[in-house]
């Protein structure tokens, strides 16, 4: 069934017109009746997000001041929810830059405030939801040996070993404040009205992990996202005890990317993604 003769026959929503908002890797956006945001997953993987998404929008409904989505249907068979849509637009870096120096100051004390709620909640009991970073790292380490260690030259793998004996051996990545997190927190997933700050969107990558995750796109300097500057804005807002190794932990999100572009590419068949973050791990073989 398509999207619309499944929310008529699951929820019994008379559906008058439908606009495509946007499709990433994991799911399709849908503004319903000029009035509801419908999601529906593309794949299993996208589909157990969605059940984990749900539950924490769930779980922190009323425990943050910023509007998150309210889900109002969801079809587990359809691998489908819908919520009333948080009217405003998505911050974009011209916005941003059209903001006055308040405006800009309000905005980083408003995400920071919502950082802290997030972060300060009990976390949950939600299966699947925790994510141990050092781990992962080993896990993605092994996986890129399996995967591409016999298509780039010595210089690509002596590179990606001193980048995982980096990363393996610096307690301050490995040693973290464990918090519930957003985990995907940049500024297209903020709403704004008026220059301020009204909802947060797109908790489909939420996990249970460093809390400093949430601070990797806000200190992204990046033509995506607004700026070192308001990241380190928010920074100081949140009262951060160590900034500087959440500015280092924002900087190896930047190198480490193309790892993450071979192992999502794989994972998905996308060739272009994969060859990309394959091409740049041989072009920094190639530099060191």
């Amino acid at each position: 069934m398509d999207i619309k003769e499944i929310i008529e026959s699951e929820f019994g929503l008379t559906v008058r017109n439908i606009t495509v908002l946007g499709q990433g890797l994991d799911s399709t956006a849908y503004l319903i009746n000029n009035e509801y945001i419908f999601k529906q997953s593309k794949h299993d993987g996208a589909r157990d997000n969605l059940k984990k998404e749900i539950q924490v929008l769930n779980y922190i409904k009323g425990k943050v001041t910023l509007q998150i989505p309210d889900i109002e249907y969801y079809s587990e068979k359809y691998s489908v929810c819908g919520y009333k849509d948080i009217k405003g637009d998505n911050l974009t870096p011209d916005i941003y830059k059209n903001m006055s120096d308040d405006e800009k100051d309000k905005l980083a004390q408003d995400i920071a405030l919502f950082l802290r709620e997030m972060h300060s909640v009990p976390l949950p009991d939600i299966d699947g939801l925790e994510c141990n970073v050092t781990e992962d790292y080993k896990s993605d380490r092994d996986a890129l040996r399996e995967m591409i260690y016999d298509k780039i030259p010595d210089s690509s793998k002596e590179y990606l070993n001193n980048l995982y004996k980096k990363i393996l051996d610096d307690e301050r990545i490995s040693h973290y404040v464990k918090a519930l997190c957003h985990n995907d927190l940049s500024c297209k997933h903020m709403i704004i009205q008026n220059n301020n700050v009204v909802g947060i969107i797109d908790f489909g990558d939420s996990a249970v992990t460093d809390r400093d995750k949430d601070f990797v796109y806000l200190l992204e300097n990046s033509i995506q996202e607004i700026g070192r500057e308001f990241g380190s804005k928010v920074l100081e807002y949140y009262d951060h005890p160590n900034k500087d190794t959440a500015i280092l932990k924002a900087d190896l999100n930047d190198e480490y990317y193309p790892v993450e572009q071979v192992l999502g590419g794989q994972a998905m068949g996308l060739d272009d993604m994969y060859n990309k973050g394959l091409n740049k791990i041989i072009n920094s073989g190639l530099l060191e």
